[in-house]
């Protein structure tokens, strides 16, 4: 092996394990035209250019490599990851199968197959990959949100449970609404995120979508909390119709031996708990939104291009269950099958935190089992996925084209500069 070669392989796994994905497949694609023969070289090719979003360059990388005999349950398992973001569920079941042969407890091989089996509506196969993976233990220290037992308990995908759950709305919840029927964006927070946040959303939302309606819900509200509220309202007044209702619930009535940031994980759910009552209240489409996510563009055309949907969410990995559908945005239209989705995900949600064995990431797994749940029923005009791209929040790397990132709603700490 060449000293230049060398230091590209050297180069590319460093840019890799930075997660710098575009710079690593770079390196890695010189390598190989230095080493078009070695095997590992178009594997590590095919995981940089998956990171970076190029599937395309990512499958062929892949295929060389096995045809250049590259084998493994590493291997195997990112191979079949890339064919579940090539929509190819049962070429990927296999592939998750093929790493299973090679360490049985590969625990992201259980839980790939178990998303592999989900989309090819094998609820069967899905429960027992998914238990499996919960029961193979995670390393020392891990934290409790990503707890595999807990998260494999909440994942529920047969039809008998849906019909099992109350689909009752709750109450409307006590604040003022908007007026009129223009485009209603809706977020929900506890009182800290809401004084956080409130401003920033609501007033990018001003600037850029004058006249346009914001909804907030806030989760046992302070008097700062309320004192910065008023402030927003001050500010944006005559820009946007910025409408506030509130709950207060005591969060220790969900703690149990099963509970997992019970807290937290309520918060993140408090949206779709008041979604179907608010979509009953306003009858009209209703975008879902992080509080903590800064308006860039103005959303209305883009809510025109989903006008013709039941619903939609976007995606961060189409090989991760829980986040099959990020629940970041949110469309939910005012149909038939908009109501019904909102309110199997409101009492999916309410399910698990009463039996108190709620888990961070309960509100994804809520959303995409829903929506398999509601395709296996033929129950959808559409469910319409939006900016299909990996995105890695918290982190300054945004993967989408231009078309994509037009109407896309950026993550505050992807958008605004670090100190």
């Amino acid at each position: 092996m060449s000293a230049e070669a060398s230091a590209l392989l050297r180069e590319g796994e460093a840019l890799l394990k930075a997660r710098a994905f575009p710079a690593a497949a770079a390196a890695l694609a010189r390598a190989v035209d230095l080493l078009p023969g070695l095997a590992p070289a178009h594997a590590l090719l095919g995981r940089a250019a998956h990171g970076a979003g190029d599937l395309a360059r990512a499958s062929a990388a892949f295929d060389a490599a096995r045809r250049l005999g590259e084998r493994g349950p590493d291997f195997e398992r990112r191979r079949a990851n890339l064919l579940m973001d090539l929509e190819r569920p049962a070429e990927a079941a296999k592939g998750y199968r093929a790493a299973l042969a090679y360490a049985a407890r590969a625990s992201g091989a259980w839980y790939g197959l178990g998303t592999a089996l989900a989309e090819l509506d094998d609820v069967a196969g899905a429960h027992e990959a998914f238990a499996r993976w919960g029961d193979i233990p995670g390393p020392p220290g891990m934290d409790a949100h990503l707890d595999a037992r807990a998260l494999a308990r909440q994942i529920r995908l047969d039809d008998a449970f849906f019909d099992g759950l109350a689909r009752q709305p709750a109450a409307p919840p006590e604040g003022d609404y908007a007026a009129g029927d223009t485009p209603l964006v809706f977020a929900a927070a506890d009182a800290g995120y809401a004084g956080r946040f409130a401003e920033l959303i609501a007033g990018n939302l001003a600037a850029r979508a004058p006249g346009i309606a914001f909804h907030l819900h806030v989760v046992n509200p302070t008097p700062e909390t309320e004192a910065r509220l008023a402030r927003v309202r001050d500010l944006t007044q005559g820009h946007l119709d910025f409408a506030v209702t509130r709950e207060t619930t005591d969060l220790a009535r969900f703690e149990g031996p099963a509970a997992h940031l019970p807290a937290k994980t309520y918060y993140t759910c408090a949206r779709y708990l008041v979604l179907p009552a608010l979509l009953a209240r306003y009858r009209r489409p209703i975008l879902v939104c992080d509080i903590d996510m800064a308006p860039t563009r103005d959303p209305r055309p883009w809510l025109d291009e989903l006008a013709a949907a039941d619903a939609g969410a976007n995606v961060k990995i189409r090989y991760d269950f829980a986040n099959h559908l990020l629940a970041t945005m949110v469309y939910v239209g005012d149909t038939p099958a908009g109501h019904a989705f909102a309110r199997l995900v409101a009492g999916y949600c309410r399910h698990f935190l009463a039996a108190r064995q709620a888990a961070w990431t309960l509100d994804q797994v809520a959303l995409r089992a829903t929506q398999l749940h509601l395709r296996r029923k033929g129950a959808w005009r559409e469910f319409r996925v939006f900016a299909p791209d990996t995105m890695n929040w918290m982190d300054d790397a945004v993967a989408l084209d231009e078309a994509q990132r037009r109407f896309l709603f950026v993550s505050l700490y992807s958008s605004v500069p670090r100190a």
